[in-house]
């Protein structure tokens, strides 16, 4: 199973050939801003929120894919992303101008602490293309993700270091926090544990290899853990083919969705 995968039946075959190519995979990832495409196991959450207004927490914001979902699907009072990148944060700007306040810095459980991450960096004709999309913590992994690209000779491995923060305040009381920062998932959970705990938000994290790790941290504050099949449109406690992401309710609220 590819763990960058998203998508399954005809858009996961499409998803297929767009990562064949980084040229192609950048190409179409400017694209993507531009219509409603985003990642499947992501539509669980309409099963979560109905027509209540809510406010979101957009932790690795990247270049506005899951703001625009958010705004399109769900009825929105204010989104707070926060997006280190940037080349991304000129990009939110530019497009979101309402309803969104942007945090140019990264989430961490420590302040300002420097952070090493890889990413990978296509080069052809004397230009030098970062896939930030692709970024992650350990080397490694990266390598392993790379084999997305099956024409990847030209792809090397650049890196750069982000200043992690910790947050104090937020101007809101959070209804969802997503978070998706390719490895630091669990340092974020430990950073914005305080307002975890204050105002029990449903949490959509992407899975790494700290799952276990957060599911014991956050099972000590009453949460649950679970997952949305995109093919039955039902949660389940199990994995599912294609989970790129895991939900994270409240004991009651798992309940409703569960037994509803």
């Amino acid at each position: 199973m590819r763990i960058s995968k998203t998508n399954y039946g005809i858009l996961g075959f499409l998803e297929k050939i767009v990562r064949s190519h980084p040229l192609l995979y950048i190409f179409i990832r400017k694209l993507i801003r531009f219509t409603n495409i985003f990642e499947k196991d992501f539509d669980g959450l309409k099963q979560i929120f109905f027509d209540e207004k809510i406010n979101i927490i957009d932790v690795g914001a990247s270049d506005g894919i899951s703001i625009k979902f958010f705004l399109n699907n769900f009825n929105v009072n204010k989104i707070a992303c926060f997006e280190p990148n940037k080349k991304y944060v000129n990009i939110l700007r530019k497009i979101y101008k309402k309803k969104v306040i942007i945090y140019p810095f990264a989430v961490g459980n420590q302040n300002t602490v420097e952070k090493k991450f890889f990413f990978p960096q296509y080069k052809i004709f004397g230009y030098c293309f970062d896939i930030i999309t692709y970024a992650h913590n350990e080397k490694k992994l990266l390598r392993f993700f790379m084999k997305d690209f099956k024409f990847n000779k030209r792809l090397t491995i650049g890196e750069g270091t982000i200043a992690l923060r910790l947050v104090k305040k937020l101007p809101f009381k959070i209804d969802l926090l997503k978070i998706d920062t390719n490895g630091f998932e669990l340092r974020v959970i430990q950073g914005l544990l305080k307002f975890i705990k204050k105002d029990k938000p449903v949490l959509i994290v992407e899975i790494n290899k700290d799952n276990k790790k957060i599911s014991k941290l956050l099972s000590k504050l009453n949460y649950i853990g679970f997952y949305y099949s995109t093919k039955s449109k039902k949660f389940s406690i199990k994995a599912q083919k294609n989970s790129t992401n895991k939900y994270f309710l409240q004991n009651t609220e798992a309940n409703k969705i569960f037994f509803k």
